[in-house]
């Protein structure tokens, strides 16, 4: 009986990359600093990693991609990519987000607060719990959240529970680590690839599937400016 062999790519940060997964197990992974030729770099790592395995991508099973949140060009490069790959081959698409990407890679039943860097002032955040064999569970909706805002935000979406952990870039954990204290920390450039082929093969054997002509990145767009009370008083 022919293996199960899955593609996973990532391309929402400063580190990109794909993995290779076959039947849950990893084959092997790519990550590159991409520069100026993201989808150039990502055909030819595709390309070598398959070569290493015998394997075409004709071959593969399925193909999964971190649809974001993340940087707004490679982040549609790769979705794109992906699209384009199960469309022409008519094979199955599996989309995972950066957040479940990173809860992936943390202890299991433990509430992870994934951190990720938005705009300069700002971050996306979003609490989830890892799961044995199933995808991270959501414990509240993904945000863009401003530097000024990050405590009362954790305020209202910490979950009242220990132990506590996190995951994300080093400018997260310098805003967060003061009004978390005691969490464990893990730091990251990007999601890995692997995140993105663990979830993914979850995924895969709920036959959660979807569509590449529907198939969008997860934008998280800065909530909207509201006239202030003292406006409104005099309109």
């Amino acid at each position: 009986m022919a293996q199960t062999t899955l593609l996973a790519l990532e391309a929402t940060g400063t580190v990109s990359g794909i993995a290779l997964m076959q039947e849950g197990a990893l084959l092997g992974s790519v990550r590159l600093v991409h520069g100026m030729n993201l989808s150039g770099n990502l055909l030819h790592a595709t390309e070598w990693l398959l070569e290493r395995q015998r394997l075409q991508l004709a071959q593969v099973n399925a193909i999964a991609v971190d649809v974001g949140p993340g940087a707004f060009t490679a982040l549609k490069i790769g979705v794109t990519m992906a699209k384009s790959w199960t469309h022409a081959l008519d094979k199955p698409l599996i989309a995972v987000s950066a957040f479940e990407a990173c809860a992936a890679e943390m202890a299991e039943g433990i509430p992870t607060l994934v951190a990720l860097p938005a705009r300069r002032d700002a971050l996306y955040l979003q609490w989830l719990l890892p799961m044995h064999d199933a995808v991270p569970t959501p414990l509240c909706e993904p945000a863009f959240v401003v530097q000024g805002e990050v405590e009362a935000w954790l305020v209202q979406h910490t979950p009242p529970t220990e132990p506590l952990q996190a995951i994300g870039v080093e400018r997260a954990r310098l805003w967060i680590a003061p009004h978390l204290t005691g969490a464990h920390w893990k730091r990251i450039e990007s999601p890995s690839p692997e995140g993105v082929a663990h979830v993914a093969w979850r995924r895969w054997q709920q036959k959660e599937f979807v569509h590449p002509f529907s198939l969008t990145p997860l934008y998280i767009q800065p909530p909207s400016i509201h006239p202030s009370a003292s406006f409104n008083r005099h309109r």
